[in-house]
């Protein structure tokens, strides 16, 4: 590959100096590559332009190249929301705006996008840090047509929430994953960029997390640092200790997914060897601004505090379709993600201690993950429209009534979005009368708990020895929002994801009053010898200093163990093994 790009890389009639990281770089000396990998950041950011080398000329690859070439041209994209508009004063086909329609492209253009999009490059994860470190320096070439990273962006961006045709198994996850490498804003947390890294292929089950090095925020950076002496168990294992114990958070548990095979590997410790199965749950709090309270000795359980919420009283399938077929777009795919979607809800309905009539809402906000436009301020478009579903969900779920087609192509957007969430996920029914999204292999008596420092509610399956498996994180409503710490919000409020300029933060805000606030409230007064620091992005998130100790914190004192059980709340130890 190296090769062949080096013959279409030089000029002609002057030198050019390249930098390839397979002559580089010995893989086969570990101090070397200990050293080279965690200068990767220097490489990429001081290069005059980064390549990205998709192969030679094939397979209709010129077609592609100008496919996209155009589409970029006629658009322009904000950024900050996602907002695509017409570029300059041109009248380019309405069909490209709608997103509702499908890209106005015959069968050969299509054959061209999907190998292009499907050649190695793609699949490799040390090329997401490379093209995120280089931005705008960045430019794709395939045999000898070349393309600017930020004009490929924007027209996979349009692509990808355009509709599209089913008749090309694969294309969902083929432009899902190209979106994917564009779409990675500055310094995201560890657990996102895992998350989005899943799929992509490395030769070294350590490099899940060395080659993601860079993505992340310095001070994630600095625990990260590469050591290719140490089994792919202990640098995992690390990850999770060090950032329990140096951030004080648990989130990445929220990694772990329970396979029901036998392993040397301790369940609280993300097999990231291995690509998730479900998608991520999106905007979770359910820890609230809690500190994670834990310990650990080597070798031993890693013991977290929380707060039971929950016992699974029965686990109700979904039975959902191949992913690898799905498009989400065409007529027959929606009547088969319906007929999912009323099986499910027919033995939903069957159950004694539920009425869905009265928790319709539960119900529709759980089988989505809550993907509603509401959840922002200002209202986030590209998300549902809250109010235009549950107009349409009556009768979606509706065991007497048949769906037409053209209600069907109306409701797409919420097939789509169950589809998505579903996958390898199971409908619960607690004890307690919750609803809940759990990873498929939940049982019956496993219990949903809520972890000091752990964003998502988390399914645990008790052991005869007393203590817990970790299952794996879950979507419950009525638990997103700290309400097992906190209680519910109360009337009128909501808690959104508010933004301007490009960042994003949690915000509450009175619906009725149309006001917004950062600090939860719910939350009382803080304790004597707390004060609220002022500081440059107080706006966003509350910072604390205890004036006695002189120490200052990012986490809300009243979230403390000590201040929760003055609230009444019966917080324990679960011992994770």
């Amino acid at each position: 590959n190296l090769h062949t790009a080096l013959k279409y890389l030089r000029h002609a009639s002057q030198d050019r100096t390249l930098w390839a990281d397979a002559i580089c770089i010995n893989q086969n000396d570990i101090e070397e590559r200990n050293a080279q990998v965690a200068r990767m950041a220097d490489i990429y950011k001081s290069a005059a332009k980064v390549i990205v080398w998709l192969g030679p000329e094939a397979d209709g690859s010129i077609k592609a190249m100008k496919a996209l070439d155009s589409l970029a041209s006629i658009i322009k994209v904000e950024w900050a929301h996602y907002t695509i508009t017409q570029a300059g004063a041109g009248d380019p086909d309405p069909d490209w705006l709608d997103l509702g329609q499908k890209p106005p492209y015959d069968d050969e253009t299509w054959t061209s996008l999907v190998c292009l999009l499907n050649r190695p490059w793609f699949g490799r994860l040390w090329i997401w840090q490379e093209v995120f470190l280089a931005q705008d320096r960045a430019e794709l070439f395939c045999g000898c047509d070349g393309l600017r990273w930020q004009d490929f962006r924007k027209a996979i961006l349009l692509l990808w929430r355009k509709r599209k045709p089913s008749k090309y198994p694969g294309l969902r996850r083929t432009f899902s994953r190209a979106w994917e490498i564009c779409n990675m804003s500055d310094e995201p947390s560890l657990r996102v960029v895992l998350r989005r890294t899943k799929d992509a292929n490395c030769s070294d089950p350590r490099d899940r997390i060395f080659g993601i090095l860079h993505l992340v925020s310095e001070s994630e950076r600095l625990r990260m640092q590469p050591d290719y002496s140490k089994t792919t168990l202990d640098v995992y294992r690390d990850m999770i200790v060090r950032s329990v114990f140096e951030d004080r958070d648990l989130s990445l548990l929220t990694c772990c997914e329970y396979d029901g095979k036998p392993t040397n590997i301790p369940s609280w410790v993300p097999n990231w060897s291995k690509p998730r199965k479900s998608t991520e749950i999106w905007f979770p709090r359910a820890c609230w601004n809690s500190m994670a309270q834990a310990r650990y000795t080597e070798g031993g359980p890693l013991i977290v505090t929380g707060c039971y919420a929950a016992t699974v009283r029965e686990v109700v399938p979904i039975p959902i379709l191949d992913r690898e077929q799905y498009s989400g777009e065409e007529v027959p795919e929606l009547e088969e993600t319906y007929a999912a979607l009323r099986k499910l809800c027919s033995v939903i309905r069957g159950d004694a201690l539920m009425n869905l009539d009265q928790q319709a809402e539960a119900l529709c906000r759980t089988l989505c993950c809550n993907s509603f436009a509401d959840r922002y301020e200002p209202i986030n478009r590209n998300w549902l429209d809250f109010q235009k579903v549950m107009e349409r969900f009556p009768r979606l779920i509706d065991p007497a009534s048949e769906a037409p087609r053209d209600f069907l192509i109306e409701s797409a957007e919420f097939l789509d979005a169950f589809y998505v969430s579903a996958l390898e996920r199971a409908v619960v029914l607690t004890k307690q009368g919750y609803i809940g999204l759990v990873p498929e292999r939940c049982q019956p008596n496993d219990v949903i708990v809520v972890i000091l420092g752990c964003q998502s509610p988390m399914v645990l399956r008790p052991t005869n020895e007393g203590h817990y498996h970790v299952v794996g994180e879950c979507f419950v409503h009525g638990m997103m929002t700290g309400e097992i710490l906190l209680g519910p919000l109360p009337k009128h409020w909501q808690r959104v994801s508010r933004s301007a300029e490009g960042t994003g933060w949690d915000a509450f805000i009175d619906r009725e009053r149309g006001v917004w606030q950062v600090e939860d409230p719910r939350l009382c007064p803080l304790p004597d010898g707390w004060v609220e620091e002022d500081h440059p992005m107080q706006h966003v998130y509350a910072r604390f200093r205890n004036k006695l100790e002189g120490w200052a914190s990012i986490y809300d004192p009243r979230m403390m163990p000590a201040f929760l059980r003055k609230r009444g709340l019966d917080l324990q130890d679960f011992n994770l093994v």
